[in-house]
């Protein structure tokens, strides 16, 4: 038997390298195959791949932006094996993995199957409180945990394996994404294909979600339900609707409180200090119990509300699936000279009527999501970076002109550090010859003293850093109502300040048109600006460490290409 792993990827080269690393380290002895789709990225793994296909048998592919779906379906088609294995690009692989997979295969043969996920040591605290809530038999019943029917499972394609044979027989998945997964167990079902869950062959599956990214992910989950129910209305099962329940029947409970009945909240309120105790013990870490409670609340009411929506819509309303939540269908895209095509969802296919029933649902549900949502939104930070000459500032100029709020961050730090304040910092550890003639802070003077030393370049980081920040942290409770913020910064990864990131945006450009750029703009020579691009980061591990990469030639284009990326932002 010869397996095909399929790995589609999306602007995910890290990801990518920790999970072909984690492949060197199989103990499997037989020889197998990798396929590597990369499904439109503008960040591309070619590289990563390149740098492993010496030590593994990599085939590398770059497609169309269509989606997880049908990228998986592209990689089997093109694949050699006569097994597929499939995995998502965030998965890093334990080394007994396949020979786990070959044992369950040689003992009892099934066409499909699918494996639990676990959480790794390494993965940050909130991680290890999503795994828990999507793992544990106090909210799933166990069903990525590896405790749902062994031979009645739907894999997750995170972790599955297919064969050859069933994938030609049900051509695979579906462009519904999420619900591609258990759409495709029951079709295979019905084909007369088995499927079942191999409980050894577990995967460490980071997720690479935060709590906004969670509940999008489990609202959509809760969507695509009512969806697949109306497919396939035989395999229907009351327990989809526990969610729902559970959310309306804590609302109910809540209202029962005006009339003196108290019984109802004191269940849940049980129900969370199981979960805290279960958690924190599996853990060993009260922090990660806690984060646990967040976790299932918000996996609940995502779901809950998004499967509610659904439901009406759909068996309601009956409206098409596709038009009432085009948002879970992908679609190819023919024209592929703008990238805008392979990732942007056409919504324009909603008509007006659609439109205002959505907005009827909305005023129904978001009131209640609302009084019932424990933890306040937060304003989302947009990196926004580039080399010298990339046309960063443009970019950020045209983003302002949006009316997108942007924090430039050297004009903001020469803002702070002309404040009374730390001008007085300054001078009482570098003198006051530090000041000019005007009372302002002599930026010549006090440059060539700390940049040819060390130790008093940091005392000067010490002053100005910690200041800077709280400034920052101000800025953005100013713009509070915003959903996202862009913050630029030429030194955004040297500083360390991509932490406080959720996104970035790298701008990229030839380096000969940088050079023209800063040569145009600046008085000095073109040894000197090569010299200062050589001593900053690459564009390649910038655009490596990005979400999204703006290039940045023709500012038409490049306007096209900010115009998407900030529709995108506001979608999510």
């Amino acid at each position: 038997m010869y397996f095909s792993i399929i790995i589609p990827v999306y602007n995910r080269p890290d990801e990518i390298n920790e999970l072909l690393d984690s492949l060197l380290q199989s103990t499997f002895k037989h020889d197998y195959e990798v396929v590597i789709i990369e499904d439109g990225s503008t960040i591309t793994c070619k590289e990563i791949a390149n740098q492993y296909s010496n030590r593994l048998n990599i085939s590398y592919y770059l497609k169309t932006n269509s989606g997880p779906g049908d990228s998986r379906n592209y990689g089997m088609k093109l694949a050699k094996g006569d097994y597929f294995i499939i995995f998502d690009s965030d998965c890093i692989i334990p080394s007994n993995y396949l020979n786990e997979v070959e044992k369950e295969l040689r003992g009892n043969y099934v066409d499909c199957f699918g494996g639990p996920d676990k959480a790794l040591k390494s993965f940050s605290n909130i991680q290890k409180a999503i795994n828990f809530a999507m793992t544990s038999f106090l909210t799933t019943g166990g069903i990525r945990g590896g405790s749902e029917k062994i031979n009645k499972f739907q894999p997750r394609s995170f972790n599955m394996g297919i064969s050859k044979i069933a994938f030609e027989k049900s051509n695979g998945f579906g462009n519904i994404h999420p619900g591609e997964d258990p759409d495709l167990s029951i079709r295979l079902w019905k084909l007369g294909f088995q499927t079942r869950l191999f409980s050894s062959a577990f995967v460490y599956h980071k997720r690479r979600i935060d709590w906004d990214k969670f509940s999008m992910q489990v609202s959509k989950f809760g969507k695509a339900r009512p969806i697949l129910n109306s497919w396939y209305p035989e395999y229907n099962k009351i327990t989809y609707w526990f969610p729902s329940l559970f959310v309306i029947g804590l609302m109910v409970s809540f209202v029962l409180l005006f009339v003196l009945f108290d019984w109802a909240l004191k269940l849940y309120f049980l129900y969370f200090v199981l979960l805290f105790i279960v958690s924190t013990v599996q853990s060993r870490n009260p922090i990660i119990g806690l984060l646990s409670i967040v976790a299932v609340w918000k996996q609940f009411l995502g779901y809950g509300f998004g499967f509610l929506k659904s439901f009406f819509k759909i068996n309601i309303l009956k409206q098409k699936p596709q038009d009432a939540f085009p948002e879970l269908f992908f679609e190819v895209k023919k024209n592929e000279d703008d990238f805008k095509e392979s990732i942007v969802f056409d919504k324009q296919k909603e008509a007006s009527i659609q439109k205002s029933v959505e907005k009827t649902i909305d005023k129904i549900i978001s009131p209640i999501h609302k009084l019932v949502e424990p933890i306040e939104k937060k304003t989302r930070i947009i990196g926004l970076t580039g080399g010298i000459g990339s046309g960063k500032t443009t970019v950020a100029n045209y983003m302002q002109s949006k009316g997108v709020p942007v924090y430039i961050s050297d004009l903001e730090a020469k803002k702070v550090m002309d404040s009374p304040e730390i001008i007085k910092k300054i001078t009482d550890v570098f003198g006051m010859d530090m000041i000019d003639s005007n009372n302002l802070l002599n930026r010549e003077k006090l440059a060539s003293i700390v940049f040819n030393e060390s130790e008093k370049l940091k005392k000067l980081n010490a002053i100005v850093h910690p200041a800077v920040k709280e400034h920052f942290g101000k800025w953005i409770k100013e713009h509070k109502t915003s959903p996202f913020i862009i913050k630029e910064a030429a030194i955004l990864f040297e500083s360390g300040s991509y932490k406080d990131c959720d996104e970035i945006i790298t701008v990229s450009a030839p380096v000969e048109t940088r050079i023209a750029r800063v040569l145009k703009r600046d008085k000095t020579s073109r040894e000197k600006v090569l010299q200062r691009i050589n001593n900053q980061l690459s564009d390649e591990e910038r655009m490596a460490r990005s979400q999204f990469v703006i290039t940045n030639e023709n500012f038409d284009q490049t306007k096209k290409q900010v115009d998407i990326i900030l529709n995108l932002l506001k979608d999510k």
